[in-house]
């Protein structure tokens, strides 16, 4: 993907418009009511698992394997995100502190009316970071794509088996729920690095989830299509890498690299006027980019930049995770 750098080395132009382009079917889902914009999240999920999943895939024999990528993450997620927590206090935001808010959410339902109700993904994102790196460091190539599709095709089973015995929404944010889009990306990372020996069985793999949950919802009833959004979402990230002239996407770069605090703090910020009320919609995006704009110069950048010197990476590509990643995007 070299073709696609921009004047800083380690950024890619179109990969960027993708984040630029889900967090903004995140705010359009939120502020104006877009249903079609709950396809962001699914981006994000994929995305994130592409990038943090070639990064690994880059480093997995360099030294310092695990405190570069941790190191990393941490100066990149938690300053933001423990902002987020003081600025937006949430009930039982001890759990929030170490990503755990599942917990108090399995037992009192999911908050749709906390400002941080979107930190799911977040939470999400964070148990795959504990995951991932520990399968690409232990297992050869074969064997980690073999539970990388393992993950793939039991995420529909897990959705329609919590759908059925375990409190609203869980299938949706908890971890296991999105696996499909997590490992998938991660499998996209293994693909464009020649892991794959048979294009056709892996196209065969794919298209067994979204089959599943489309016989689900005829056979049962029609409650999720994640995996049908899932293998879509990897189409996009797939075919951003193809783009021969990204300037085009321009428009969409600028909120790609603000995503993070684009999507922390959206909700927080609107106006709660009533989602479809343009203008108030309009006043709050205006708020959360100057924000956004603020925390990237005097926030992340400047840690971003501190992070790559403090935790160098010997050998491998540097490509920020899609949620701002971050990281995201609740459905209220």
């Amino acid at each position: 993907m070299n073709n696609l750098r921009t004047d800083h080395s380690d950024r890619s132009d179109s990969l960027d418009a993708i984040r630029g382009l889900a967090i903004s079917l995140v705010i359009a889902r939120h502020y104006f009511g877009f249903k079609q914009g709950m396809l962001g999240v699914d981006l994000f999920f994929v995305l994130s698992g592409f990038l943090i999943g070639g990064i690994l895939l880059d480093s997995r024999n360099q030294p310092g394997y695990f405190t570069s990528f941790y190191g990393r993450r941490a100066f990149r997620i938690l300053p933001l995100y423990w902002l987020a927590l003081v600025i937006a206090t949430p009930k039982h935001w001890q759990y929030y502190l170490f990503f755990a808010q599942a917990i108090p959410w399995l037992q009192f339902g999911f908050p749709t009316d906390e400002p941080l109700l979107v930190t799911w993904t977040l939470a999400a994102e964070e148990q795959f970071y504990l995951v991932l790196p520990v399968l690409i460091w232990c297992l050869p190539q074969r064997w980690l794509v073999r539970v990388l599709w393992t993950g793939v095709l039991l995420a529909p089973v897990w959705r329609w088996w919590a759908h059925a015995y375990l409190p609203t929404l869980c299938w949706e944010w908890l971890l296991p729920g999105r696996l499909d889009e997590l490992f998938g990306g991660a499998l996209l990372a293994c693909f464009v690095r020649g892991y794959c020996r048979s294009v056709a069985a892996w196209i065969a793999l794919a298209c067994i989830p979204p089959l599943c949950d489309l016989g689900y919802a005829v056979a049962f009833t029609p409650f999720c299509f994640l995996s049908v959004a899932a293998a879509t979402c990897a189409a996009i990230v797939w075919a951003s890498t193809k783009v021969a002239r990204p300037v085009l996407l321009r428009p969409l770069i600028w909120p790609g690299r603000r995503c993070y605090a684009l999507y922390l703090f959206h909700w927080p910020f609107y106006v709660d006027t009533g989602l479809g009320q343009i203008p108030s919609g309009l006043a709050s995006i205006a708020v959360v980019c100057a924000f956004a704009e603020l925390s990237w110069r005097l926030i992340e950048a400047p840690l971003i930049a501190y992070a790559k010197r403090r935790f160098p990476r010997a050998g491998a590509e540097d490509v920020s995770s899609a949620f701002p990643v971050a990281n995201p995007v609740g459905r209220p």
